[in-house]
């Protein structure tokens, strides 16, 4: 019988950052310190939701993303920045991850954009995996999460660990909650997604969402690590990953039936 390997862990952080449509300067600042908030907090990942500097167009040598490597180094932490515009030859809309050698080592572009942002940016074409301390990673920028497809891929692809960066306003909390905690239960898989904070339109309230397995019943659970709730935090939790997720996680993949699903 195979020795089973060491079940590793990450403590990740869900920013629930304010959102600041006047004042770019202020949201900046707040940024980075809930970056060192986060990081005394001994967080290896940490998280932005989308939107955070609203509709402000970066360019890839950005001093923004400078000031956020340099962060990354100085804390020997990853950080993923949400959702953001980036325009070099055509706007996309993306979500960039900074590794603890300042280095950005994916954008994932948002694929399925949402009602105006169709108007400001071009979606992306394809769902690509990363690793944060070996720990295959993927991202699902908002909106992506609606669609079971998006999540599927990268765990197909050998995704442990998904990413839902999002602004999703009051009404729409409850659906959210239900599209994420449907793709953690069908993929056997952890989601950090972070919601920001408007007073009055936006409710922050992310989620960590872990796993559970009721061996007695032979029932998966989803769990929420971050307490929810509104206003601005950063919520703090570890996720474990060990032999025994792995193996549920392809025991319900190898139950798919990919011929019948014909369109």
């Amino acid at each position: 019988m195979p020795k089973r390997k060491k079940p590793r862990s990450l403590v990740v952080a869900a920013l629930q950052t304010g959102l600041y449509p006047e004042d770019e300067a202020r949201a900046i600042k707040e940024a980075l310190d809930f970056v060192k908030l986060a990081a005394e907090r001994s967080a290896r990942l940490i998280v932005f939701p989308e939107h955070w500097l609203i509709d402000r167009v970066l360019k890839p040598d950005d001093e923004t993303y400078g000031k956020f490597s340099d962060l990354a180094r100085k804390l020997n932490v990853y950080i993923n920045l949400g959702g953001v515009y980036e325009k070099s030859d055509r706007t996309y809309f993306l979500s960039p991850t900074i590794s603890p050698d300042g280095e950005v080592i994916s954008k994932q572009k948002k694929v399925h954009l949402f009602r105006r942002e169709n108007s400001l940016a071009v979606g992306g074409d394809s769902f690509d995996n990363f690793e944060v301390d070996g720990i295959n990673t993927g991202v699902l920028v908002c909106h992506d999460i609606v669609f079971p497809e998006s999540s599927r891929t990268l765990v197909l692809n050998g995704a442990e660990l998904l990413l839902n960066p999002s602004l999703i306003t009051t009404r729409g909390i409850k659906p959210w909650e239900t599209y994420v905690t449907a793709r953690a239960l069908e993929n056997r898989v952890p989601i950090v997604a972070p919601n920001p904070f408007l007073k009055g339109r936006v409710l922050g309230n992310s989620l960590i969402l872990d796993m559970r397995y009721e061996k007695n019943q032979g029932i998966m659970q989803v769990v929420n690590l971050a307490k929810v709730s509104s206003g601005k935090k950063a919520h703090i939790a570890k996720i474990t990953f060990d032999d025994y997720q792995r193996e549920l996680r392809k025991e319900r993949l190898e139950e798919r039936k990919p011929w019948a699903y014909k369109l």
